[in-house]
């Protein structure tokens, strides 16, 4: 086998192809083992959970049965949310943690998510250490084997509820859509046990992802308009992002989200080093809204892990994606859609405003992008003609705008994004990148 198994975040495709499969997951057992040792671990437990997917139970039987050959204990946490896993790991003090989900993939996907001792994702080289220990095994027959059964949900649940005020959202309805995910408990009972009456969608009864959640808000946008809800809460299958809706059914973008958080924790003296985190991706609009309130935005390549690692690097202790991902370091080392959405509601109601009212002082700049599929990935470097149209192109933004241009890491497409406060600045030097592009590559 010579395949690239991990991309941005684990091991993820269709369930069944030759990178994500039940031989993969009982390798990944192995490898997992070998990595402990190869820490000097001689014994300790790996705590493996996984999203509602049909495929899960397999993935996770057969990665028990490889950790437990490899010398280790295999704890089974059943059906959970991705940061629930993340913080049993860390709470119950196991060696890592597995997480078998494919996020906001669709229910023929499956992964596998990695998690350190600390609740954290692996790093870059001990993934790359993983991979090359998977891709070293070649087992000739593959086992199943049920991990020892433990409650994780319960701790996670009281953990959650100790950073927010008791009952804080009393009198206040919130309409939450758990994509038939690994949320469909855990989300509503916190909202419940804060004092919300809650209001379901997608909680099981269906496929997960499927025309719901986060990727989906459709249903979710067309509900909140006939109920009393303040709130409209999407989350992704494993739960570890969020998107909002407020009560008119606007789709709240996710940099004016960022500028939400990273503003209320300004105004509380929560923000250390006054700085936030976002990626490549954000809008210019939020750098600049939060310059104008003395907040720096640091920027990091895209996936959480590259978000967590700045934040790290710069003393910084929120960091997120315009995607719905969000990290708050006081709380744990990696996403978590429901601390988001707690958070979010906690601004709503110390503002007694609509959630449109309290983001729009986040201005996004127009933008405009889109991607070229290209036959192979040639340096950009060693393309004279888009260095030169690029160069021209970032002269005539000055400090008004910017250009992102670069290869997709999972695709063979080139991404152009143009930005700009003039947005007929911004449809001038996108068509003109555009044609360079399409004739030279």
């Amino acid at each position: 086998m010579n395949i690239k198994l991990f991309g941005t975040d684990g091991i993820r495709g269709p369930y069944g192809s030759e990178g994500m499969n039940d031989h993969i997951a009982y390798r990944l057992g192995l490898a997992i083992g070998q990595h402990l040792k190869n820490q000097n671990n001689t014994t300790g437990s790996v705590i493996l959970g996984r999203d509602p997917r049909i495929s899960g139970e397999n993935l996770q039987r057969a990665c028990s049965a490889g950790i437990q050959n490899a010398g280790f204990q295999a704890l089974d946490a059943g059906t959970l949310p991705t940061p629930a896993l993340a913080f049993g790991t860390a709470h119950l003090k196991a060696k890592m943690g597995v997480m078998i989900t494919a996020s906001h993939n669709p229910a023929s996907d499956n992964g596998l998510k990695l998690f350190s001792a600390k609740g954290g994702k692996l790093s870059i080289p001990e993934e790359n250490e993983m991979e090359s220990l998977i891709l070293a095994t070649e087992p000739d027959d593959i086992y199943y084997e049920k991990g020892k059964e433990i409650e994780v949900c319960h701790e996670y649940v009281k953990n959650i509820c100790k950073f927010f005020p008791k009952n804080f959202l009393a009198g206040k309805q919130v309409l939450i859509d758990t994509a038939n995910g690994a949320t469909c408990s855990t989300s509503p009972e916190v909202f419940s046990r804060l004092g919300a009456d809650v209001i379901c969608l997608h909680s099981g009864e269906g496929i997960i992802n499927q025309k719901s959640g986060s990727e989906h808000p459709e249903d979710l946008i067309a509900r909140i308009t006939h109920t009393r809800a303040c709130l409209g809460v999407a989350h992704d299958g494993d739960g570890d992002r969020a998107v909002f809706i407020d009560p008119s059914g606007k789709l709240i973008n996710g940099d004016q989200i960022l500028g939400l958080l990273a503003k209320y924790a300004h105004q509380h003296h929560r923000l250390r080093e006054k700085g936030f985190v976002a990626t490549v991706h954000s809008n210019s609009g939020l750098d600049a809204s939060l310059a104008s309130i003395g907040v720096e935005l640091h920027r990091a390549d895209v996936g959480d892990r590259n978000v967590s690692d700045l934040m790290r690097e710069v003393g910084c202790n929120w960091g997120g994606e315009s995607s719905g991902h969000v990290v708050a370091h006081d709380y744990l080392p990696t996403g978590d859609g429901l601390f988001t959405a707690l958070s979010i509601a906690c601004a709503l109601i110390e503002s007694n405003k609509t959630l449109t009212e309290i983001t729009k002082w986040v201005e996004l700049w127009p933008s405009k992008s889109s991607s070229f599929g290209v036959d192979k990935k040639i340096p950009l470097d060693d393309c004279p003609e888009i260095q030169e149209c690029l160069s021209q192109s970032i002269e005539s933004l000055g400090d008004q705008g910017r250009i992102l241009l670069r290869y997709s890491g999972t695709e063979p497409r080139l991404r152009l994004l143009v930005e700009a406060k003039d947005e007929k600045l911004v449809k001038d030097i996108f068509s003109k990148m555009q044609g360079t592009i399409e004739k030279t590559l």
